[in-house]
């Protein structure tokens, strides 16, 4: 809190604002290396770029660009107050919260697409010339949605308002945000990533003995392990998102609704939301962008073309994709498997398989 000592402000720190000048600048250094990262990976894919790609691009530059300006703008407010007020309150306060919508909405895009090339993998494919116009509409949703906020918000000292007509209507606001922002994705993410996981687990059984037969055979029983390893990352998406949104989400809810403003350490409260929202931002380019093995690949590149001392570590993390188990192993009864994130559907006819490319 502020004090006067000789006619001058000082800003007296709580406990609270020492733990943010700590942790937020190892979250930022975190989040802007993955996302970067992210960046680079898909930069360098110039010729076979697939829609998946594309959503994850989109993603790492959402989350990029909430870390940056979201952590930039606390860490200022923490020692002066910000010189053009009104340009705060009514452009940059509602530009993170845009970044986060079209982060979040981009998430959901990216399970639907999922959904639609796993589950149903012969309907019709979103085209890559669509890609564009899909990815800009969760821009400009994240404007829509915060366009209330420009309207109403003003400053205050260190910080911005909001000035609502009438109590209703800012519950009616916290209400909508909390839907569009959490409950609604939440929902669709979930059932995308079920149905997902229920198609991959269904697929057919290969008994051990089927090793001997064929190279093709081996194939198939990796692929049932990659698609094992694909179950275990989509349930990680899902646990992720709605633990690490739903306290922010409570806290508006409660503020709005119950007795939040009378509570002494609200604002605390309200500051761990903001540590676990700007987590999973910055935890989101390792669960997504770790999935496919090419992006895995691309990460070790780059890590060993920057920071060659941990080179050898990065290869090692990377052995992850042995060979399928040869014709002469199985015959003396060795039994071993293959892990790949990469998204594979194994075909019903025959018992054979048939490999899905990415999105």
């Amino acid at each position: 809190m502020p004090n006067d000592i000789k006619g001058k402000k000082v800003q007296l720190f709580e406990p609270i604002d020492y733990v943010q000048l700590v942790m937020y600048p190892l979250i930022l250094l975190f989040g802007v290396i993955g996302n970067i990262l992210v960046v680079l990976v898909v930069r360098g894919k110039k010729t076979n770029r697939k829609i998946n790609d594309y959503f994850i691009l989109n993603l790492a530059i959402t989350d990029l660009c909430m870390l940056t300006i979201s952590i930039s703008v606390d860490f200022f407010l923490k020692f002066e107050t910000f010189p053009f007020g009104l340009l705060l309150c009514k452009g940059i306060w509602p530009l993170m919260t845009m970044c986060l919508f079209a982060s979040i909405f981009t998430l959901t895009c990216m399970a639907i697409e999922r959904e639609r090339t796993i589950v149903k993998p012969l309907s019709p494919r979103l085209a890559v010339s669509q890609v564009p116009w899909v990815l800009a509409s969760t821009w400009l949703a994240g404007l829509v949605c915060v366009s209330p906020l420009i309207i109403v918000a003003y400053d205050k000292e260190r910080g911005c308002r909001e000035n609502w007509p009438t109590p209703f209507m800012r519950q009616a606001y916290t209400v909508a945000v909390v839907l569009l922002q959490y409950a609604l994705p939440l929902l669709v993410i979930t059932i995308a990533y079920a149905r997902i996981g229920i198609s991959l687990k269904g697929r057919v059984k290969i008994k051990t003995t089927e090793f001997e037969t064929s190279r093709r055979t081996a194939a198939t029983f990796r692929r049932r392990n990659e698609n094992a390893k694909i179950n275990k990352n989509l349930r990680t998406i899902v646990i992720l998102f709605a633990a690490f949104m739903l306290p922010k989400q409570i806290l508006w809810l409660w503020l709005d609704f119950g007795s939040g403003a009378d509570y002494k350490h609200f604002n605390d409260a309200l500051v761990f939301s903001e540590f676990l929202l700007y987590i999973h931002s910055s935890t989101n380019p390792v669960v997504y962008g770790t999935i496919l093995q090419e992006y895995r690949l691309g990460f070790c590149r780059y890590i060993r073309k920057f920071c060659p001392f941990i080179a050898r570590c990065c290869m090692k993390d990377n052995q992850v994709h042995p060979g399928p188990p040869s014709a002469n192993h199985n015959a003396s009864g060795g039994n071993s498997t293959a892990m790949s994130h990469q998204k594979t559907v194994n075909s019903l006819p025959m018992g054979e398989s048939c490999t899905i490319s990415p999105l």
